[in-house]
């Protein structure tokens, strides 16, 4: 009986023995099947190298090219305006054959003591010539017979184009009633001024009261200049009647 219960439970210990070893080599073995989740572990698979899941080749995408704006969207050139951005019909040589009509100028006289300043404006769009020196004629306002008028003194030896006057701009012509301040004529009182005598109609004539006081011996008459100084230069130099 001793022999059998000694048998029984030596068979036990090896029974349970085996049932450890057998338990031991299966954790080993899932130990082995799990995959490493550490730092030092290979990722593998199509996440690895970045292809699509279906297996087509990857590619990276491309930015689209510029396409150039249709010729409609892109902005007009500037265009290049003639004679340093003036229009071409505002030029010195365009003035030379397109002489001043009275209305497209404006014209004023102002005084400077014997000194009348006639100041011609061109208020249109266009140049225009003037001949160089205006028509003068002083005389009685009251008369009806201008005839006897007297004309001032101009530079001898004019000639050339016409003065140029651009759209914009002002020619003065200075008139002196009396430079060397003598003693006047009796009876002039009014001077009538033709802006450009062989272009325009005796009709465009105006005329300015000389003002109280003014006195008229040997006046003397410049032509048209692009300022007051060179005007007055202009008549100094007058030496000769007006025709």
């Amino acid at each position: 009986m001793r022999v059998r219960h000694r048998h029984r439970a030596l068979l036990a210990v090896t029974t349970a023995a085996l049932a450890l070893s057998l338990t031991a080599c299966n954790g080993d073995d899932q130990a082995a099947a799990t995959p490493t989740t550490g730092p030092d572990a290979t990722a593998s698979g199509p996440a690895a190298t970045g292809a699509p899941a279906d297996g087509s080749p990857s590619e990276a995408p491309k930015a689209p090219e510029a396409s150039q704006a249709p010729e409609a969207s892109q902005k007009p050139k500037a265009s290049v305006k003639p004679n340093g951005g003036g229009s071409a019909n505002n030029t010195e040589a365009y003035a030379y054959k397109h002489p001043c009509a009275m209305t497209q100028l404006s014209l004023n006289v102002r005084q400077e003591g014997s000194r009348r300043i006639i100041e011609v404006a061109n208020t249109g769009a266009s140049a225009c010539g003037l001949d160089l020196l205006p028509a003068v004629a002083l005389g009685d306002s009251s008369s009806a017979d201008r005839s006897d008028s007297l004309h001032p003194l101009v530079p001898s030896g004019i000639g050339g184009p016409n003065h140029a006057l651009l759209a914009g701009t002002k020619a003065y012509a200075v008139l002196d009633l009396n430079p060397g301040g003598k003693a006047g004529a009796k009876g002039i009182d009014e001077m009538n001024v033709l802006v450009s005598p062989s272009h325009m109609p005796n009709a465009d004539t105006r005329s300015f009261p000389l003002g109280a006081g003014a006195t008229v011996s040997g006046p003397k008459l410049g032509l048209y200049h692009g300022s007051v100084a060179d005007a007055v230069a202009s008549m100094r130099q007058a030496d000769i009647a007006q025709q």
